[in-house]
């Protein structure tokens, strides 16, 4: 059995920190922060999940299974539509009934729907899997959003007996362990940094925001550009019952890009806000991966 500190309790470390634990190792978990989950997370905001951006869960990804492997009950899940996602300029993003451009898509040689395909199920990361994910109806919008799964992988690390310690800042590594801005010395046999993307990593501007009216029409989302709005309530019915919820991201031209199609497509919307959650530049991956596909 060996010591294993895992740093950061976002989905990553989190889901480490629980297949060390099923190694036999001795599990113990730092967080710099006073919450966990990290960037993966949603924030409960009069009774509304609001995440960093439109987060898709792939089924049956690594993701996925480890937290049903823990989780018990089944998630409660619904897809992502491609063909009630509108290219602004294009059409949908899967021409139902156009067999030429069907072929084309598939092809991988209609160039909008591929912008649009990035976009949409990997935040313009290009990930071929995700990609095909998001064409055959594998990426998925949780109920309860992503402090869901957060929560489940926690209530995982809770019975599993790991320790989470929060507000726990490292400033050095030392020999046999690790040194904490406190001056507490935290001693291991090993440190998994699961820490997030590093500062220099890509980042996007997000924006979500529950409207009491549905101005998307039943539409699962819009793309303009390199900007994506999807209504996470049209997706899942059971998503902010009787609002749109929309989750937004712009890869460039920040939160002004988004405010740009919204006004564009959404007329009246502002008036509308019930909730909202804006982040002007988030760092989303520093390696050509999202979090999820590390678990």
């Amino acid at each position: 059995m060996a010591r294993v500190l895992v740093v950061g309790a976002g989905l990553h470390g989190l889901a480490t920190a629980i297949h060390s634990h099923i190694a036999g190792n001795q599990v113990v978990i730092l967080e710099a922060k006073e919450r966990i989950g990290g960037r993966g997370t949603s924030q409960s905001n009069e009774g509304f999940q609001l995440e960093h951006g439109p987060h898709l869960l792939q089924k049956n990804d690594k993701l996925h299974k480890l937290v049903k492997k823990v989780g018990g009950l089944s998630l409660s899940l619904m897809p992502l539509r491609p063909h009630k996602v509108k290219i602004i300029g294009t059409g949908m993003l899967y021409p139902s009934g156009d067999i030429k451009s069907i072929l084309k898509l598939k092809r991988g040689e209609d160039e909008a729907r591929e912008k649009a395909l990035s976009l949409l199920s990997s935040w313009g990361l290009n990930i071929p899997q995700r990609r095909e994910a998001l064409l055959n109806g594998r990426l998925m919008v949780p109920q309860g959003g992503w402090a869901g799964l957060v929560g489940r992988l926690a209530t995982a690390v809770d019975e599993a007996g790991i320790p989470i310690q929060t507000k726990a800042k490292i400033i050095e590594r030392i020999a046999g362990g690790v040194l904490l801005k406190d001056g507490t010395k935290v001693e291991t046999d090993e440190v998994i940094m699961c820490t997030g993307p590093k500062a220099n990593g890509t980042k996007v501007a997000t924006y979500d925001v529950v409207l009491s009216a549905k101005p998307l029409l039943g539409l699962h989302g819009i793309v303009k550009d390199d900007v994506a709005i999807l209504d996470l309530a049209a997706i899942h019915p059971k998503r902010s019952v009787g609002y749109s919820h929309l989750s937004c991201i712009a890869l460039t031209g920040g939160l002004a890009a988004i405010e740009s199609l919204l006004d564009e497509r959404a007329s009246g919307w502002r008036e509308e806000i019930v909730v909202q959650r804006k982040n002007d530049s988030i760092i989303i991956s520093d390696d050509g991966f999202l979090s999820d596909a590390r678990a």
